[in-house]
C-alpha cells in the first residue's frame, strides 16, 4: 500500500490488478513512469491503466531512455531523484535524442526538483500525489485522453 493525497491508503484489489491486463482503449495514450520505488510505478500504473492509459514502467533514467527512444510515449512522469541520475539529466537526454516535444513531468517531493522543472520548462507533480490532480494534469498533457 501507498499513500497518496485524496485517496488515503491506496490498494487495488486481485480484481482491479487483473483489469489492468486489459488492452488500451485509445492509441496515442501511452505514458512512461520512472520511479525507483516499486510501490509508486505499481500504484500509478494501475491508476492510469484504468484510467485508460497504456503504461511502461522503469525503476531507472537509463532504461527509461531507452524505452522512450524505442517507443516514443505520449508522456512521461519521471522522479527527480533516481538511482543512476536525476530528472534533470533525462530531460537533456531526451531532447538531446530528438525527444524534446514529448511532455515530462518531473515527481518530487523537494523544492530542488520544482526549481529545475521550472528552469528546464517543464512541468512539476509534488510527492505525495494529489490523485484527482494527477489525472487532470495527464488528460490535459496527452492529445485525445
Amino acid at each position: 500500500m501507498v499513500r497518496y493525497r485524496n485517496c488515503a491508503m491506496l490498494s487495488l484489489s486481485p480484481c482491479i490488478r487483473a483489469r489492468r491486463r486489459l488492452p488500451c482503449v485509445a492509441e496515442g495514450r501511452q505514458i512512461l513512469i520512472v520511479d525507483d520505488d516499486e510501490d509508486t510505478r505499481t500504484v500509478l500504473q494501475d491508476l492510469l491503466e484504468l484510467n485508460g492509459y497504456a503504461v511502461r514502467a522503469c525503476p531507472d533514467a537509463r532504461r527509461a531512455i531507452d524505452a522512450a527512444c524505442s517507443l516514443p510515449p505520449a508522456l512521461i512522469l519521471v522522479d527527480y531523484f533516481l538511482p543512476d541520475a536525476n530528472g534533470t539529466w533525462v530531460v537533456q537526454q531526451l531532447r538531446d535524442a530528438g525527444l524534446g516535444q514529448v511532455p515530462v513531468v518531473l515527481t518530487t517531493g523537494s523544492n530542488e526538483g520544482r526549481e529545475e522543472a521550472e528552469r528546464l520548462g517543464v512541468r512539476s507533480m509534488e510527492k505525495p500525489f494529489d490523485v484527482s490532480r494527477l489525472l487532470e494534469l495527464v488528460k490535459m498533457l496527452v492529445p485525445g485522453a
